[in-house]
């Protein structure tokens, strides 16, 4: 996908959706949190293996596009791993990738999950003490640790083909509301609100956290969430301070398919002297990310990048414009971190962050 091709429609975008409407635009130089905020993120270990295929493999296994497929059995998973060639093995999932974009930055968070007793699980521990999050996963000897291929088309969209192991047998049990005393924010992954026990602990943690007078963030991570799991999502956003997720995510799950009905609605949310929410990450592909707060509209402009795989892309986004915001940087800043992160993501097969990407982030925080 052509770098230019992109920036121009950033360009048509941002006139329609900001100038063309009437609407308050944010500077970008309002600062939402003082910080340093410390996040608690209970989420999927998992480990992404990258592999470009075409169209037909996906069709073949009855995906659908830029979505994700569970309950697969390990022989299925197998023998499509005897089919394609893995080109990056990388640790993954969604609130991982999201811990580890806000770690990297500097910011402080912890991860919780269950892994299984492997190199998996090493590799994924590894990775987050490589980007400076707290590892808090817990070993489950008998179960093996989540993994997923990340199917590329020539189109940079990933689909997720999952084997689900140990993460899928996370108890409620597993946390205890006192942890909640040593964060400011409690991070719910719409993959874990799913299964009995995962929602039991989702909202036991949600509780935890507000009645501490800390907050909520609630993470949308992908279509598959928003039909499988859409009225009760819908609550969980309606309690958090900040929101993120894509624009097809919040249309769907608000049932607002006009882009400026929905805009609008998250600017009457985040109005006022007790607003709803904090902000509103909302992310639009090619075209970059909307951001509501205060009433008010700033719009991220998209990586001027060629797309060669756009796996964990919003993810990315989230955990480091949470970074900026949360950390006391103004939301101006929040978004260039966002675009050097995700650019870098973008840019290369895998979901690892390059070298060098820490230069361009010292630059923006004006470190020399």
């Amino acid at each position: 996908m052509n770098a230019s091709y992109i920036f121009a429609a950033f360009v048509g975008i941002f006139a329609s959706v900001a100038y063309g409407s009437k609407c308050q635009l944010g500077s970008g130089d309002e600062v939402l949190e003082k910080g340093p905020s410390r996040l608690l993120i209970v989420g999927n270990p998992i480990i992404d293996m990258t592999a470009s295929v075409d169209y037909s493999v996906v069709e073949a296994l009855n995906l659908i596009k830029g979505e994700s497929k569970g309950l697969v059995t390990p022989d299925d998973f197998k023998r499509l791993g005897d089919s394609i060639t893995v080109q990056a093995r990388t640790a993954g999932g969604s609130s991982g990738n999201v811990a580890r974009a806000y770690g990297y930055l500097g910011g402080k968070v912890a991860f919780l999950g269950r892994c299984g007793q492997d190199e998996f699980a090493d590799q994924f521990s590894q990775s987050l003490a490589e980007n400076g999050v707290e590892d808090l996963t817990i070993r489950i000897p008998e179960k093996f640790t989540t993994q997923l291929y990340s199917l590329v088309t020539p189109d940079a969209e990933r689909t997720m083909y999952v084997l689900s192991g140990a993460s899928r047998t996370l108890q409620s049990s597993d946390v205890d509301e006192s942890l909640m005393d040593e964060f400011d924010y409690y991070v719910a992954d719409a993959f874990v609100y799913f299964g009995d026990e995962r929602v039991a602990l989702t909202n036991k943690m949600v509780d935890a956290a507000l009645s501490r007078g800390k907050g909520v963030i609630t993470l949308f991570s992908n279509m598959t969430c928003i039909r499988r799991s859409g009225d009760a999502l819908k609550e969980l956003a309606d309690k958090s301070t900040y929101i993120s997720g894509n624009l097809e995510e919040y249309s769907t799950l608000y049932g607002i398919p006009n882009r400026e009905d929905l805009f609008r609605m998250f600017e009457d949310r985040t109005s006022g002297s007790h607003p709803q929410h904090k902000a509103v990450i909302i992310t639009m592909g090619g075209m970059g990310a909307m951001v509501i707060y205060q009433g008010k509209r700033y719009i991220v402009p998209p990586c001027k990048v060629d797309v060669v795989d756009t796996s964990g892309a919003g993810d990315f986004f989230a955990g480091s414009f949470l970074y900026g915001v949360l950390n006391g940087w103004n939301v101006r800043k929040a978004g260039k971190f966002a675009v050097a992160m995700v650019g870098d993501i973008l840019s290369h097969m895998g979901i690892s962050i390059s070298e060098g990407t820490h230069t361009k982030i010292n630059e923006i925080k004006g470190i020399a």
